[in-house]
């Protein structure tokens, strides 16, 4: 049994997070890139709005739908192996976008390849390794993890828009590849066989500390409950909500009179919010419990959209603020709530599949919410409709915490 007062987080631990939080921002500075492509890919090849957000939403698709072979990957091979596959496909997948000529060349870098690497580095992994080093204090250490995606975005947004205005959208693609396969030679000198094994008082004791029958779960037996599909609808909502923003935010605010390079920054000061947000919402959790966390980011996105919606009028500098700062203080929260549920009621050898498999709610809702939201744009010339949708998703999005008794008597 572990001493409730004693932290878990020890030094080896640490150790642990912090290669969990580079894998998370290698692969989400991978594809978060993408919304700078949208300007120049649809210039290029004249496609319409909604063709190009498919390659997004397909590659949201294939991060989301791959999360249980990830997850069974990660059980039966391992840390190591799992995320140097995550380093080779998302290095590739950047190098042989800058080299495509058709939409399937796209289809297959961006959406199959990094779409994969995204997977494989990210919170399926990373969830099922922090549960080997954190019982108590998992929603924090969660939240400290998953604030890579912020890093991620932000250093991803950045740093291919400079590419992109010095040397072009080819080069970018090309020099980000680089960079990605370069963090092969820090996992190379790692030491696997500890980081792989986790807390031995802590897996010695895994399924005792529980107040329930002992269950072995598998992906079967945890389909069959409620629960399960009630944490992957908020994936799958959530995921609408915030991902048919994300693709539209730095071509509506170049509409609405920013330059290109000054949007896309804009939206890249969302990802200095997100570990801020991140790391509070799992600070909170502790103190006033996960409900009521939950709830109040959801109130802080639905704030930021509506703060976008007001983008257009004659003074836009508050909206913007609210904007990025809510935004960015809710984005991505939900994920560690999520994966701190699932590790409570689905412990056990096989979570990693487990929880990959609920992912799959976050992959396809972040290409329903991509592609979606370029539809409803093709089809009403207007962002009004798109703005609404997020909204609604987002309403939707939190109503498990509500209305699921397992899931709430969790948080």
């Amino acid at each position: 049994m572990t001493d409730p007062k004693k932290t878990e987080f020890v030094p080896l631990a640490i150790g642990v997070m912090a290669l969990s939080f580079m894998m998370g921002m290698v692969g989400r500075l991978s594809f978060e890139n993408f919304p700078n492509l949208v300007t120049p890919l649809g210039m290029e090849f004249d496609w319409s709005r909604s063709t190009v957000a498919s390659i997004y939403s397909m590659g949201g698709l294939v991060t989301g739908l791959t999360g249980p072979l990830v997850g069974t990957l990660f059980d039966r091979l391992g840390p190591r192996n799992v995320y140097g596959i995550a380093i080779l496909s998302g290095g590739l997948g950047l190098i042989l976008s800058g080299l495509a000529t058709n939409i399937w060349h796209f289809y297959f870098s961006i959406s199959l390849l990094i779409g994969f690497g995204v997977s494989c580095s990210g919170n399926v992994p990373n969830s099922a390794l922090a549960s080997r080093w954190f019982r108590k204090q998992i929603p924090l250490a969660l939240a400290m993890i998953y604030s890579s995606l912020g890093a991620g975005t932000l250093l991803g947004l950045a740093v291919s828009q400079l590419f992109i205005e010095n040397y072009g959208w080819r080069h970018a693609q090309f020099l980000l590849g680089a960079g990605v396969l370069s963090t092969l030679l820090i996992l190379a000198f790692l030491p696997w066989r500890r980081i792989s094994a986790g807390r031995d008082d802590l897996v010695s004791t895994q399924t005792s500390t529980i107040d329930e029958p002992v269950i072995d779960w598998t992906p079967r037996k945890a389909m069959k409950t409620n629960y399960f599909w009630g944490l992957a609808a908020v994936f799958f909502f959530t995921g609408n909500g915030m991902f048919s923003i994300i693709i539209q935010a730095v071509t509506y605010m170049i509409e609405v009179g920013f330059p290109p390079i000054e949007a896309s920054v804009k939206l890249g000061l969302i990802g200095i919010f997100i570990p801020v947000g991140m790391i509070g919402a799992g600070y909170l959790a502790l103190k006033i419990g996960l409900f009521w966390t939950a709830m109040l980011t959801y109130v802080l996105t639905i704030t930021a959209v509506i703060c976008l919606w007001l983008l257009d009028q004659a003074h836009p500098v508050l909206p913007l603020w609210g904007f990025i700062v809510c935004f960015g203080l809710s984005m991505g929260s939900r994920g560690p709530m999520i994966g701190s549920i699932a590790s409570r009621l689905f412990h056990g050898k096989s979570f990693g599949s487990i929880y990959g498999s609920i992912a799959v709610g976050g992959g396809l809702g972040m290409a329903s919410g991509s592609f979606f939201s370029g539809l409803i744009y093709d089809l009403t010339a207007s962002y009004h409709a798109v703005f609404a949708y997020s909204i609604i998703c987002l309403v939707i999005g939190a109503s498990p915490f509500i209305l699921n008794k397992k899931i709430r008597a969790q948080t």
